[in-house]
């Protein structure tokens, strides 16, 4: 999956496209809001898919999207709630074009990588440098990004939503808060080899239009 910054670069840029008025705040958190159950105790992969609305059934899985939203969507009228609803629909679609591209060309290069050099890593080590470069990614985001502080101060003072059957309002905010304090703490100092800051933002050009192709779609039905 992408990391936080990586949904709210993509988030940012959507909050300054889609035509019609958001909460941005809401808007934010419901982009970094369903792998907010890592704050569940005990939780496992089966409940981190069903925040993701079971992406590996692949049985017609956008349809699926599709009504799912209009359903929470159809749940309040009230902006916080509807922007929230966008946001974290727009998440789990990131994550889904992501896996579908960035993550796997990311193991085809470690493995090419590995195979010229004589070198046979883990599932393990694999997952450890993943998360090691999208990790500095991140942290390079949270730094640099002429957008992040302004970001983050309206994302720290959104109200709290829960998603009815999959994550509690607390789950969401505590992982708001763990977050942003994460991002304060130490960087892994490193210069990502495999998931350059080039191959993200090549990921964020081609997917916000892709996003606001897809929202707007789903908005006409």
């Amino acid at each position: 999956m992408p990391l936080p910054m990586v949904h709210l670069t993509i988030a940012q840029q959507l909050a300054d496209t889609l035509p019609e008025r958001l909460d941005r705040g809401a808007f934010y958190l419901g982009n970094i809001a369903p792998d907010a159950i890592h704050m569940r105790e005990g939780a496992t992969r089966d409940d981190k898919q069903h925040t993701h609305f079971d992406p590996e059934k692949e049985n017609n899985y956008i349809w699926r999207l599709q009504k799912l939203y209009h359903g929470y969507i159809g749940e309040c009228m009230d902006e916080g709630w509807t922007s929230f609803v966008k946001g974290y629909f727009m998440h789990v679609m990131t994550d889904y074009y992501w896996f579908r591209s960035v993550y796997p060309e990311f193991v085809e290069r470690v493995q090419e990588h590995d195979k010229r050099e004589g070198i046979t890593r883990t599932k393990e080590e694999l997952s450890r440098l993943y998360y090691q470069e999208t990790d500095q990614i991140d942290f390079t985001l949270f730094r640099t990004a002429s957008w992040s502080i302004q970001a983050w101060f309206v994302l720290n003072e959104a109200s709290g939503y829960e998603l009815t059957d999959r994550l509690t309002a607390d789950e969401i905010l505590r992982w708001r808060d763990r977050t942003y304090s994460f991002l304060h703490g130490q960087e892994p100092g490193i210069t990502p080899f495999y998931l350059t800051e080039e191959v993200v933002q090549a990921f964020v050009d081609t997917t916000v239009p892709r996003l606001l192709e897809l929202l707007a779609g789903w908005e006409a039905v």
